[in-house]
């Protein structure tokens, strides 16, 4: 078998993704997006943002590409406070931004040669103590970013379902 380590980053990055993200989307009523995992905590829109613009990121640390969606870095990267969603585009908006960045990481991971696993990612300038430091560490990393998100996502899921018993009940 030809690159099975690359064949498995690429077939766990497509069960996060489509079997995790994307179907825990595909059930989150949109207007549930509105809803904080937690009072005070991050809401469903902050989460896609921020999954657009870490998974944007990805192609830049793999030396594969630029950012799509830069103007998204200011609204949800890493130390962005969570803002109400009405401050942010439209749900439908960045779930269209999200199937581009999935589009264009699919295309990375496709291409991945395991003899790339070692090398220094692309914005690694000082190796000893640069945590990420390979390509490989940024892959696992991204991916655990990802299922944390994932998480998330489905803990609003959870509660929109939660919700509309609720309002069945009282009906």
């Amino acid at each position: 078998m030809e690159n099975p380590k690359s064949n498995f980053a690429y077939n766990q990055w497509k069960m996060l993704v489509n079997d995790w993200i994307n179907l825990t989307i595909a059930r989150i009523p949109e207007e549930a997006f509105n809803l904080e995992v937690s009072p005070g905590k991050n809401n469903g829109v902050y989460i896609l943002g921020h999954l657009v613009v870490s998974d944007d990121d990805f192609s830049v640390y793999m030396g594969k590409g630029d950012f799509l969606f830069p103007e998204y870095r200011d609204l949800f990267a890493n130390g962005t406070k969570c803002l109400s969603p009405e401050n942010y585009p439209s749900v439908k908006e960045i779930l269209e931004k999200w199937k581009a960045v999935c589009d264009k990481n699919e295309k990375i991971y496709q291409e991945l040669k395991d003899i790339e696993f070692d090398e220094l990612h692309a914005l690694c300038e000082d190796p000893e103590n640069d945590w990420f430091k390979t390509k490989e560490r940024i892959i696992q990393a991204w991916q655990l970013h990802q299922a944390y998100h994932a998480g998330q996502l489905g803990i609003i899921e959870s509660i929109a379902k939660s919700n509309i018993k609720l309002k069945e009940q009282k009906k």
